[in-house]
């Protein structure tokens, strides 16, 4: 391959990178750290509609000058401070990345844009590294979820005074004397005999044969807590020990046979003129508010797995950035091996874009090739001090994206890597034991105390929201666990169990 030729395909290939890379961010800029100097290398089409200068001398003041006027009026000066070069500096100076929201005005209208700065290197010199990215329906859906979710945990401050009102029946007794002062017939259709109601007309019916009887031939489910809570002596007991109330949940048979969720509650009292222990008991239907705690789970579920798929759409700029400049310096020292890596970088670019586009699951065999991709893009740059081996026993079984890569990319950085020169070894395995498909990621690295980690992710000192992040997709989508066993010193084994039988959960996941 002549000159000519390599500049040619060295050109072509990072076009191609460029155009993976960077299909979902509407720009990206590069601006020199020291002399504020930026060029933009990407815009897409409704970005470049804004007619900004694609370089320039200052970024910081083409941005007072003129992209500022691309941005809503109301979030200006929020954008002129939160990318100015100081609050940019100070940023990264504390975190690795740095990121806001704000509106464009894209034809008219205002859209949520999100920035993400970190730092790189560009031709030898520090740079802020800044991408620009439309995210207003992710956004917008996120925000409609979060105020409804407010809305109905707003609704639940007042749900003590909305039970009240709906209770289906009450009584008031003389516990002391043992004795029904009034007595509300239930609403509910349960099957009272007519001497109950006769006793409370007259005055003389017993406390402890009405709560007897209501034991043994209505109370279904839970009857021992029923029988506990509603017992005459108990109750006095506990007024006597300063407690004022008492309740207990059951379900109740009806006269249709049907079970009905409810709940008694027992607010004691004394009275003062005669000294004698009484009880208001009321007696609730639970459907209802059955109904709205599953609503309310629902809903929690819905934006925890809202906020999961955006999380799982963020892909890391620190490895596609050092990737790309490994590729580049490989591509006239070697074309053949770059072309390679360009497919295999292309290959997990796709994963990572997949799973912001839909969290379904995949076939594992396509997880697997992500894998493998991502492997060889690292075998670039660790060279022989990694050694990935694969021992795939089971293949026809399905996993969510990005569920497996991370855990693989875990063992290498922070159990290889950590060796040094030494290197070590990676282990994929597969295989189905007792009704579950395990997925196993081992390796023989540094190690470390697991204990102590979740002790420090419980202080706050660490942060784990990759590996919570995928363990709560696995456990919510697949019904599926994960186990981590690690020893320092001698290496890390994460193992991945799905129940073969039910491996997605339904109730939990839609398409």
């Amino acid at each position: 391959m002549d000159g000519n030729s390599i500049k040619k395909h060295e050109a072509l290939s990072h076009d191609a990178i460029v155009q993976a890379l960077f299909e979902n961010y509407e720009s990206i800029y590069a601006v020199d750290a020291e002399t504020s100097a930026y060029k933009c290398f990407h815009e897409s089409d409704s970005y470049s509609s804004l007619h900004l200068k694609g370089q320039g001398n200052s970024f910081f003041n083409a941005l007072d000058e003129e992209a500022i006027q691309a941005v809503y009026f109301e979030d200006r000066d929020f954008v002129r401070y939160m990318l100015s070069k100081e609050a940019l500096s100070s940023g990264l100076s504390k975190e690795r990345f740095y990121s806001f929201v704000y509106r464009l005005m894209i034809d008219g209208q205002p859209l949520y844009h999100k920035l993400r700065a970190t730092m790189g290197l560009v031709e030898g010199r520090p740079h802020f590294l800044i991408g620009i990215r439309n995210v207003d329906a992710a956004f917008r859906q996120d925000k409609a979820l979060a105020e409804k979710l407010s809305s109905m945990h707003n609704k639940e401050l007042n749900h003590l005074e909305a039970i009240l009102a709906s209770a289906e029946g009450y009584l008031e007794a003389n516990l002391t004397k043992d004795l029904i002062l009034e007595y509300s017939p239930y609403k509910l259709p349960a099957a009272l005999p007519a001497s109950f109601h006769d006793s409370a007309k007259e005055g003389t019916l017993s406390y402890s044969a009405f709560e007897k009887w209501h034991v043994e031939h209505l109370v279904a489910e839970n009857k021992e807590k029923y029988k506990k809570i509603s017992d005459r002596n108990y109750l006095i007991n506990c007024y006597e020990h300063g407690e004022k109330r008492a309740s207990a949940s059951f379900s109740m048979r009806m006269m249709d046979g049907q079970l009905q969720p409810c709940k008694i509650v027992f607010y004691l009292y004394h009275d003062t003129s005669t000294g004698d222990i009484l009880s208001f008991c009321v007696l609730y239907d639970l459907t209802e508010q059955q109904r709205k705690e599953k609503e309310l789970r629902d809903l929690e579920n819905a934006l925890q797995m809202s906020r999961l798929r955006n999380f799982t759409s963020q892909m890391q700029p620190h490895f596609l950035y050092n990737a790309l400049g490994s590729i580049q310096e490989i591509v006239l020292e070697d074309p053949a091996y770059a072309s390679e890596l360009i497919g295999d970088f292309t290959i997990h670019l796709r994963s990572c874009i997949r799973a912001m586009a839909n969290d379904a699951p995949i076939p594992f065999e396509q997880e697997l090739a992500n894998i493998k991709a991502y492997v060889n893009i690292e075998k670039m740059r660790f060279g022989d001090k990694l050694t990935v081996l694969y021992d795939i026993q089971k293949r026809d079984f399905s996993i969510l994206p990005l569920s497996v890569q991370p855990i693989v990319e875990n063992a290498i950085r922070h159990g290889i890597y950590e060796r040094g020169e030494e290197g070590g070894v990676v282990t994929i395995k597969t295989a189905e034991r007792e009704g579950n498909v395990l997925i196993t990621v081992e390796d023989n690295g540094v190690g470390f105390d697991v204990e102590a980690y979740q002790m420090a992710i419980s202080s706050g000192e660490k942060d784990s929201t990759g590996l919570k992040n995928i363990m709560f997709r696995l456990d919510r989508m697949m019904n599926a666990s994960v186990d981590i066993q690690s020893c320092i010193g001698v290496g890390t084994n994460v193992t991945i169990a799905i129940p073969r039988e039910k491996q997605i959960n339904e109730s939990n996941y839609s398409r």
